[in-house]
């Protein structure tokens, strides 16, 4: 409730005078990386600008019909529930596609893992179309309405491990949709790929690379694969003495990446966690652990699994040493206090941002680590040409003019680490 009358005291205020108009965010330039983690309140969903202008949209989730989450708060769906969170999605990424000057589309679109807040629900809130092998939810919906050049996902194309029927069997509620989109991609020749682990040379500028020589992309994570450091190296995450018949879990086998442009760096790892059961002895589903051992420092952080009770454990957090911390965030449960917790006696100088937020949780559950929190919405990260210096902005996420409610200081870029990635 905060929250909204928060944003209708702003609207308010925009409508009383022309000079009281809040500042929108200034037009993205060639040469900057603009890094949006956008707020729809049921799933999660980035777009990535990157100096040359080449797109990237990471997940777009749709959880479909919260009052069937009975056990949990859900924030109200923003802007509304005019319209269903792809097409925020979509008219969120033409608003901020305009200053590219071309048609609207991405070059690529990384769908993390087969789960609904980043892939989409079958309801009743999922929309039939005629002719349509699939319904319209998450991705299968943002196909639909922004072009798409490449689809890539953990487990293309065989979508068999850790095996075909357990794939089916996790994802019965969202992933048959999205194995038809890619079926029907396949029909008409269009792009699809699996997220190559250990490659640097997957999610690459598609317009002016040589304008831009210290932008990388390194694919650290997915499938139940880890790059080992070295070259283009890979390992199972689970080892080979593990009991037959090991799975990881689907929140474990999310795609993570580094992305690095010039002193900047930035990590994401989907829903991977950082804890493992000490009476079995499974320390391999503590994915969190092993990637910190690979991702080296970075100047921005996505919190992995929504900040939940296995986010951001102690190990990773330190090989992180992030000056900012994102929280992709919807729920009573996202994130939890002990997250916090950690996350400040780690790092206690890091910033924290919250894309979304239930009120509840920061103003009942959270407690004091609820007022340090910035303000909630969608949270921009914009690094400046060169990438030696970055910003954070938050964008109201009430409104469709996406108004600024907060912006930060200017940070200094200054966790690049030169990886071992061999160019293919």
């Amino acid at each position: 409730m905060k929250r909204i009358l928060f944003a209708l005291a702003i609207a308010l205020i925009a409508t009383a005078s022309v000079e009281a108009k809040p500042k929108q965010l200034p037009d993205w330039q060639e040469g900057y990386l603009d890094i949006h983690h956008i707020s729809t309140g049921r799933g999660s969903a980035s777009l990535f600008i990157m100096p040359d202008g080449t797109r990237m949209v990471v997940d777009v989730g749709d959880l479909g019909d919260p009052s069937r989450w009975k056990h949990k708060e859900i924030m109200p769906a923003v802007p509304s529930t005019e319209k269903r969170p792809a097409e925020w999605v979509a008219r969120y990424v033409e608003h901020f596609s305009k200053p590219l000057g071309k048609p609207l589309y991405v070059d690529y679109c990384l769908v993390t893992h087969f789960h609904c807040d980043h892939l989409g629900y079958d309801d009743h809130l999922a929309i039939e179309v005629e002719g349509k092998p699939y319904k319209y939810t998450g991705v299968t919906h943002f196909a639909n309405l922004v072009s798409i050049r490449t689809l890539i996902d953990r487990a293309y194309p065989g979508y068999d491990y850790p095996s075909a029927e357990i794939m089916q069997r996790r994802g019965k509620d969202c992933f048959p949709f999205y194995k038809a989109l890619v079926d029907e991609r396949e029909a008409k020749g269009e792009k699809n790929e699996q997220f190559k682990v250990g490659s640097d040379m997957q999610l690459v500028l598609r317009n002016n690379p040589s304008l831009y020589p210290t932008f990388r992309i390194v694919n650290l994570c997915g499938n139940g694969l880890i790059w080992t450091g070295e070259g283009n190296g890979v390992r199972n995450l689970i080892p080979d003495d593990a009991p037959a018949g090991s799975t990881l879990g689907e929140n474990n086998e999310s795609c993570g990446f580094r992305l690095e442009y010039g002193d900047f760096s930035y990590y994401t790892g989907g829903d991977i966690g950082g804890k493992y059961s000490k009476k079995a002895n499974n320390y391999w589903k503590d994915v969190q652990s092993a990637v910190a051992k690979v991702v080296g420092k970075v100047d921005v952080a996505l919190a992995d699994h929504h900040g939940q009770h296995d986010s951001m454990n102690a190990n990773l957090l330190r090989a992180l040493d992030a000056q900012v911390i994102v929280l992709p965030v919807w729920d009573l449960y996202h994130p939890q206090p002990a997250t916090m917790k950690r996350i400040w006696e780690v790092s206690p100088e890091c910033e924290v941002y919250a894309a979304g937020m239930a009120p509840e949780n920061r103003y009942e559950r959270l407690g004091e680590y609820g007022k340090r929190i910035k303000q909630d919405g969608h949270i921009v990260v914009r690094v400046y040409k060169g990438g030696k210096k970055f910003q954070i902005f938050v964008l109201n996420d009430y409104s469709l003019n996406y108004e600024i409610l907060y912006k930060s200081k200017v940070f200094k870029a200054e966790r690049r680490e030169e990886r071992g990635v061999r160019k293919l």
